[in-house]
């Protein structure tokens, strides 16, 4: 006989095999409605409608969704991905591979239960990301470590005052800022093993300090109260979170273990829940028992209208692509203007030439910003990540659905074959995704082989010490500023200032003995005439050089290109080479660098924390 159960929630009746299919979702308002001619404020009614809205429209999310243009949405919003990812050693490269399945990167990623210390966190980057990791707690291998990951346009600075490790609670929270926006944002962890009531009450501390402040606020994690469960605990919880302020847009069960029951404990809480325009879970990004949670809050788009430098913006960097296609382009189109353009023989020709080669490399090589969104080249990737490794993960996803709805009431564990069947394969795919990328790593050092230079370098990699690019925004006089001229400007006027200020310091400092600087007249002997001779250079001279260029040299020309293109520059090269050895001059145009500001260490932000690195002209 078939038996059935009554839903309150929706006021109808549902066969048990149904109800056990049926996804609960946490609705704590559903029951209240504003009334007519109620004396309660209106007002009050219309925000409870609008956390009504934010819960109901929590939903799972397929890789088909987060792949669609903007996530679906007609503008980028702020994108936050948070999960329990138990332990990175274990699944750090699952996730990385999972994430590369996506056309669109999130701004800000929270992990908890991460099982690594801060200096550690050099091993698990993210291409296009910034690290900032909280230890775990002292002598616990398992169960504790947070740790959050910053997209490259984003600078986030921790907050100090909020961010804590004890047994009851861990949290690490940062000031975010983009183009003069500023809002918080915080990843939480509550071990199962602290005592709730503390928790509760640190956690209130944390939230009261956000809701003291004018910025926006996300605070994510895994905070092991189950939402769905009426309990004292949840009560509790929920008056921490309301009572000021925070509201959840979680409302789906996030964890789910074989045996158990489904129980919805991470979540993300925002400050303003006016500003949240999706929120769930993605149901193929799942590595641990704890399915990801993700939100969208629409602030960006309007960070984008206000203060914005436009084209000076340091965030709206040029984009190259040197591709084959490309390089035959960009040969086609030099030999046809070398051939109808005329050059003189004297310093304003040679500006003229390196003038054309340069324009015809923005046409041939520039990307299209709008280009640039569409690629996949956008999404997360590692070059060991392998179409192979991508279909395997899909049909472990499937395996995992499979066995999902073979669960019920009266079988809570659903087809022990089937869960048998996705846990080998799990356990299989995780091995083969190890070996891809240990594969990987060993045929690059193989042919490093002989090069301590290369093999140097790919070490670094490894670890984690690569050069980071310089922030979107920077402090000046106390204001955070992104426009690039402004940037550049003051980086140029702290570089100049280095010297000046250290020989100022030095004379004020009554310790160091300072000697007269000698003229220089003294070390010029006389003159010797007619000591040095050039030889006019030769195209099969000039060949030979550019020909011993290193392709990985740093050059204001990529040196792949400059030799695709020795045939059609060579000519012009030699007759300016050789009348500058006639006149004796050293043309003008070779003698500007160009300076790369390189980060050494501490706050991003400021400009005293970054050392100059000048490279000059190829040619």
């Amino acid at each position: 006989k078939q038996t059935f159960q009554y839903d309150q929630t929706v006021d109808q009746w549902f066969c048990c095999d149904c109800q056990a299919q049926k996804i609960v979702k946490y609705s704590p308002f559903n029951s209240i409605s504003y009334k007519k001619y109620s004396p309660d404020d209106p007002e009050a009614y219309a925000e409870i409608d609008k956390i009504k809205s934010c819960l109901s429209n929590c939903k799972l999310m397929s890789n088909k969704v987060m792949n669609t243009q903007n996530f679906g949405f007609d503008r980028r919003p702020l994108a936050v991905f948070s999960n329990n990812i138990d332990g990175m050693s274990q699944n750090f490269d699952t996730l990385l591979t999972k994430l590369s399945m996506l056309q669109n990167q999130f701004d800000l990623l929270a992990l908890t239960e991460t099982n690594i210390n801060e200096s550690h966190k050099n091993l698990y980057k993210i291409p296009g990301y910034t690290s900032i990791f909280n230890s775990k707690y002292p002598n616990k291998h398992k169960g504790s470590g947070l740790g959050i990951y910053i997209n490259e346009g984003f600078t986030g600075n921790i907050i100090n005052s909020l961010t804590m490790i004890c047994p009851d609670i861990e949290t690490l929270f940062v000031e975010i800022s983009c183009k003069g926006q500023n809002f918080n944002f915080g990843v939480v962890y509550r071990p199962p093993s602290g005592n709730l009531k503390t928790f509760n009450h640190l956690l209130e501390n944390v939230f009261n300090n956000l809701s003291n402040k004018t910025n926006h606020s996300i605070v994510c994690g895994d905070f092991n109260v189950n939402l769905i469960k009426n309990d004292c605990n949840k009560m509790n919880f929920e008056n921490v979170f309301y009572g000021n302020c925070f509201i959840p847009t979680i409302s789906l069960p996030t964890h789910e273990k074989p045996g158990c029951d489904p129980s919805c404990i991470d979540n993300i809480f925002v400050s303003d829940v006016d500003y949240v325009i999706g929120s769930g879970l993605l149901t193929d990004v799942k590595v641990s028992h704890h399915y990801p949670t993700v939100c969208f809050y629409d602030i960006i788009d309007s960070t984008n209208q206000s203060n914005s430098g436009g084209d000076d913006d340091i965030c709206s960097s040029s984009h190259y692509d040197y591709c084959e296609s490309h390089i035959l382009e960009f040969n086609s189109k030099l030999t046809h203007k070398l051939s109808i353009d005329e050059f003189s023989a004297d310093e304003t020709g040679f500006e003229k030439f390196v003038q054309c080669i340069s324009n015809t490399i923005d046409e041939c090589f520039k990307v299209n910003s709008e280009t640039l969104k569409k690629s996949k080249r956008n999404r997360i990737e590692n070059p060991w990540i392998t179409n192979g490794l991508i279909n395997s993960i899909n049909y472990k996803n499937f395996l995992y659905e499979k066995w999902k709805k073979s669960k019920n009431k009266r079988n809570k564990m659903g087809d022990s074959e089937l869960y048998d069947r996705y846990k080998k394969y799990r356990k299989k795919l995780r091995a083969l995704i190890t070996s891809a990328k240990n594969m990987f790593y060993s045929k690059k050092f193989s042919n490093c082989k002989g090069n301590s230079k290369k093999t140097w370098e790919l070490i670094n990699e490894l670890r984690g010490k690569s050069i980071s690019k310089p922030k979107c925004s920077f402090l000046v006089n106390g204001v955070l500023v992104n426009h690039r001229r402004i940037i550049a400007n003051e980086f140029n006027r702290y570089f100049a200032s280095v010297a000046h200020d250290l020989n100022e310091n030095a004379l004020k400092s009554e310790n160091l003995p300072i000697s007269p600087v000698p003229d220089f007249s003294i070390f010029m002997k006389n003159r010797v005439n007619e000591s040095v001779f050039f030889e006019p250079c030769s195209t099969a001279e000039v060949e030979k050089i550019i020909t011993a260029l290193e392709n990985g040299k740093a050059s204001d020309i990529p040196i792949r290109v400059l030799k695709n293109c020795t045939s059609i520059i060579n000519p012009h090269l030699t007759t300016f080479y050789n009348k500058f050895i006639e006149l004796g001059i050293f043309p003008n145009i070779l003698k500007v660098g160009q300076i790369t500001p390189v980060f050494k260490k501490d706050n991003k932000q400021l400009f005293k924390n970054y050392r100059p690195v000048s490279m000059l002209p190829c040619f």
